[in-house]
């Protein structure tokens, strides 16, 4: 996932303003000290996307290296696994997942070591320690610590779960762990087409996320036809243009940094502008890049947009620039561009 990202915000003559956003500022609404430009729309989601959709894939099986991910790659569509690296099943394609599934674009996530469940606080502690640690291998260019997803093993007596919530919870904080939304999928739940696209359409018609999760994927065992697992690669690549298509920890980035985001716009002028985006979030772990369109004057027709070390140029399409930007208060720069000043 490229971290890597540029912002642009808010003309307006000669003032500071800042804005404060919770959920979703509307492009119509009025800025602080002006009702003509630098109206600003932060958007719900990613790119302005619709609605927010996450394949999950439990137990680091065979048939994920086998089948899934070939399909997904064929799509260019993500998925996140959740992987037992202690377990016998992983550890006989441990290669492909220290090489091939990060390469393909896909995200690991921790389903414990070895999916036995927590028998004590220090051994619970240890079932999610190595199973980062294996991830921290197969992702050596992802920094640490990061935020990682986490699914709790199911199908286990409730023997085999001695600790309390709050000591469960304690070590998930420990480890940076966010807790998945609960599984739903075949064979348990949608074992149709009919309702697995009906899960996607209402992530499109409600706004929000929605997820299909799944085990085996045409093998090993809670099986998903391999007709019906491409049928619903085939309904997510017709939506793509509605749907985020992401990994649950981008999601939860995205919308944590929303709640809180604020603007504020240093300095505005003809020439150019200088603004800081922050939010009350932890930026070492919270630095996924919000995405904002926003109203500028009609004679600006493209804009140079530089955070940091990156810069790029933006077009300017009917009054508005759509961009993207960290919410780090690192000092973000726009100037507009002049077809003269162009090479």
């Amino acid at each position: 996932m490229n971290r890597n990202v540029t912002f642009c915000f808010l003309y307006f003559l000669g003032l500071a303003a800042v804005v404060l956003v919770t959920g979703c500022l509307s492009a119509g609404a009025e800025v602080a000290g002006t009702d003509i430009t630098g109206k600003t729309d932060v958007c719900k989601w990613q790119d302005g996307k619709q609605a927010v959709f996450l394949l999950e894939f439990d137990d680091s099986l065979v048939s994920h290296i086998d089948h899934a991910i070939p399909e997904l790659i064929k799509r260019d569509l993500i998925g996140t696994f959740y992987i037992n690296p202690g377990q016998k099943k992983y550890k006989s394609q441990q290669l492909e997942w220290r090489t091939e599934v990060k390469a393909a674009g896909m995200v690991l996530a921790n389903h414990t070591y070895t999916h036995i469940g927590a028998l004590s606080v220090d051994a619970w502690d240890r079932e999610l320690a190595l199973c980062n640690e294996e991830i921290a291998r197969c992702c050596p260019n992802l920094p640490m610590p990061r935020l990682i997803s986490y699914a709790k093993p199911g199908g286990l007596p409730s023997d085999h779960w001695l600790l309390s919530d709050e000591e469960m919870a304690a070590s998930l904080k420990k480890h940076n762990l966010i807790e998945r939304p609960r599984f739903w999928g075949p064979p348990f739940e949608g074992n149709s087409v009919e309702e697995l696209y009906a899960v996607i359409d209402q992530a499109v018609i409600s706004g929000e996320m929605g997820h299909i999760d799944f085990h085996g994927v045409g093998g090993d065992w809670h099986v998903v036809p391999m007709d019906l697992f491409t049928a619903v690669l085939d309904k997510l690549v017709e939506r793509r243009s509605e749907l985020w298509i992401t990994d649950p920890i981008s999601w939860h980035q995205y919308a944590t940094e929303r709640e809180t985001a604020r603007v504020n716009v240093v300095k505005a002028n003809e020439r150019g502008i200088q603004l800081r985006l922050t939010c009350n979030a932890d930026p070492t772990l919270y630095d996924l890049p919000l995405t904002l369109i926003t109203r500028v004057p009609d004679t600006w027709s493209a804009c140079t947009v530089s955070q940091g070390k990156t810069t790029c140029e933006v077009a300017v399409i009917d009054g508005t620039l759509q961009y993207t930007a960290v919410p780090t208060g690192a000092i973000i720069h726009l100037t507009p561009v002049s077809e003269k000043t162009r090479p």
